[in-house]
C-alpha cells in the first residue's frame, strides 16, 4: 500500500480515537454535573414540597400560599451565573430594586434603592436585618427586586460556582424574608395607589 495512504489512514484513526475519547469525557462530565446539581436541588425542593428540574436548574413548589421558585440563570450579558429565590406576589404598582454591590478597597458595599423614594419609605423594611439571609453578604452582588410585570418578589445573587445553591436552611430563610417583603410591598403599593387617587380627586 502507498505509504501516503497508510499515513492518511493512520491519521484518520488517531483523529477518530481522539474525537471518540473527547465525546466520552464530555458525556461523563455532563452526567457528573447533572448528578451534582440534582444533589443540590433535591433538598431545597423538599422545603417547598415541590420538584427539581435538573435540566432547567430549578425547583418549583409552594411556600405558604404562594408559588415558590429557586433557579439558576445566566447573568445579563453572560457575566456569570445568578441564583434567584422567588415568590409569586402580584401586588401591581411600581417596580423597585434594592441592591448591594461590593466596592474594591472599601469595607462596606454600596447599597442603593432604585424606585420611588416615597415607596421605599412606605415599605418600612429593615434592609440590614433582611440581609442576614444572604451568605457572605458584604462580598458578593445581590439584591431584592419587585417586578410587577412578572408578579414576583425576588432575591437574586451571584453564584460562585455551578453548585453554589443555598442549603435548605438558607433557602427557607430567604423565602421567609421574601414573604415579609411581599406583605410590606402589598401594603406600600396599596397606600401609594390610595394617595394617588386622593390627590387626583383633590
Amino acid at each position: 500500500m502507498n505509504p501516503y495512504v497508510q499515513f492518511g489512514l493512520a491519521m484518520c484513526l488517531v483523529v477518530g480515537i481522539a474525537l471518540g475519547g473527547t465525546a466520552w469525557l464530555a458525556a461523563i462530565f455532563n452526567r457528573k454535573a447533572k448528578q451534582d446539581m440534582q444533589a443540590r436541588l433535591d433538598p431545597i425542593a423538599a422545603v417547598i414540597s415541590g420538584k427539581a428540574d435538573v435540566e432547567e436548574a430549578q425547583v418549583t413548589g409552594r411556600y405558604g400560599d404562594a408559588i415558590a421558585i429557586g433557579r439558576a440563570a445566566n447573568a445579563p450579558g453572560g457575566f456569570g451565573r445568578l441564583f434567584h429565590a422567588e415568590l409569586v406576589d402580584s401586588a401591581g404598582g411600581s417596580r423597585w430594586e434594592w441592591s448591594s454591590l461590593p466596592v474594591k478597597g472599601e469595607p462596606e458595599p454600596k447599597r442603593t434603592f432604585e424606585g420611588d423614594p416615597a415607596l421605599e419609605d412606605r415599605l418600612g423594611l429593615d434592609w440590614d436585618a433582611l440581609a442576614a439571609v444572604v451568605p457572605d453578604v458584604k462580598n458578593q452582588r445581590w439584591g431584592w427586586i419587585y417586578d410587577p410585570d412578572a408578579g414576583m418578589v425576588r432575591l437574586t445573587r451571584e453564584m460562585r460556582g455551578r453548585n453554589d445553591i443555598p442549603d435548605p436552611a438558607q433557602f427557607t430563610a430567604q423565602l421567609a424574608a421574601l414573604q415579609r417583603i411581599g406583605e410590606a410591598n402589598r401594603r406600600a403599593q396599596t397606600e401609594g395607589a390610595a394617595q394617588a387617587a386622593a390627590s387626583g380627586e383633590a
